[in-house]
C-alpha cells in the first residue's frame, strides 16, 4: 500500500468512505438529525464540502492506495483511506504552502457560495441552529496560539480496510511533513478515534466542546529532538501547551 496525492479521479472513493465512516458518528448525527429521512440531502452538502477542501488555502489530502501483492487486492488500485491537512500561516515558510492560483480563487469563491446557499436553503439533514452552536464556540481556533504547524482537519478509513494500519499510515505522512519543517501536528480527537493518536505519540492537551452535548479531546504531536518545546508538564498522555 502506499501513499500518495489526493486527485480529483479520488473523489467518488472518498465520498463513500466519508459516508460510511460518519454515519455512526454520534455528533455527526446530532449535527444532522435528519439524515435519514433526508439521505440525498446530506450526500450533496458533503460532496460540496469535500470538493471545497481540494481547493482550500493550505489544503493537502493524501489517500493510502492499494497495490498488487496486497490482501485483498480487487486487480485495480482502491482508495483504502484518506487525510486532509492544514498548513497554517505565521512563519516564512508558510508562503509555499499557502501559495494560491486564480483557478482556486475562482473555485473556491463557487463552492462558498454552493455551501451557503446549500445550507441556506436545501439541506434538511442539517439543523441549522445546532450547527449555529457549533459555529459560535469556534472549536478550530483551539491551537492557533502555536502556529505554524501542521492540522489534520480529517482522516478517514474504509470500513474494509479497517485494522490494516491505514489510519498509522496517513499520520505518519502528517508525522512527516511536520518533521521536515520541525513543526508539531495538531487535532482534534473523538473518544472512538483517540487510540490511533496516543499510539502514534500524540499528548493530550486538553478538550473542547463541540456543543453542549459532545467534546473532543485536544492533541498535539512534536518532532523527535524538539520534544518540550511547545509542551510541558507531562504526565502519561497528557501534557500541557506551553504559552507563547
Amino acid at each position: 500500500m502506499r501513499v500518495e496525492s489526493v486527485r480529483r479521479e479520488d473523489l467518488p472513493e472518498i465520498f463513500e468512505i466519508t459516508h460510511r465512516a460518519l454515519e455512526k458518528d454520534e455528533f455527526f448525527g446530532w449535527l444532522n438529525p435528519g439524515r435519514e429521512k433526508y439521505p440525498g440531502d446530506l450526500r450533496r452538502n458533503q460532496i460540496i464540502r469535500l470538493r471545497s477542501r481540494l481547493v482550500g488555502l493550505g489544503q493537502y489530502g493524501y489517500v493510502a492506495v492499494t497495490e498488487e501483492g496486497d490482501q485483498d487486492w480487487s486487480g485495480k488500485p482502491e482508495v483504502a483511506g484518506f487525510v486532509f491537512l492544514h498548513r497554517s500561516a505565521g512563519d516564512e515558510a508558510s508562503k509555499k504552502w499557502r501559495a494560491d492560483t486564480l483557478f482556486k480563487k475562482v473555485e473556491r469563491k463557487l463552492l462558498d457560495w454552493e455551501i451557503w446557499y446549500d445550507t441556506k436553503f436545501l439541506n434538511r439533514a442539517e439543523d441549522p441552529k445546532r450547527l449555529a452552536e457549533y459555529i459560535k464556540l469556534e472549536p478550530w481556533n483551539s491551537f492557533t496560539a502555536i502556529n505554524p504547524r501542521w492540522h489534520v482537519g480529517l482522516i478517514c478509513v474504509s470500513p474494509k480496510f479497517q485494522r490494516r494500519g491505514v489510519g498509522s499510515m496517513l499520520i505518519q505522512q502528517a508525522q512527516k511533513l511536520a518533521t521536515d519543517e520541525g513543526l508539531p501536528v495538531t487535532l482534534e480527537a473523538s473518544i472512538v478515534g483517540r487510540f490511533l493518536y496516543l499510539k502514534s505519540e500524540f499528548k493530550v492537551v486538553g478538550e473542547v466542546k463541540l456543543c453542549e452535548e459532545y467534546t473532543d479531546a485536544l492533541m498535539l504531536w512534536e518532532p523527535r529532538g524538539l520534544e518540550g518545546t511547545w509542551l510541558e508538564q507531562f504526565e502519561g498522555d497528557k501534557a500541557k501547551m506551553k504559552e507563547r
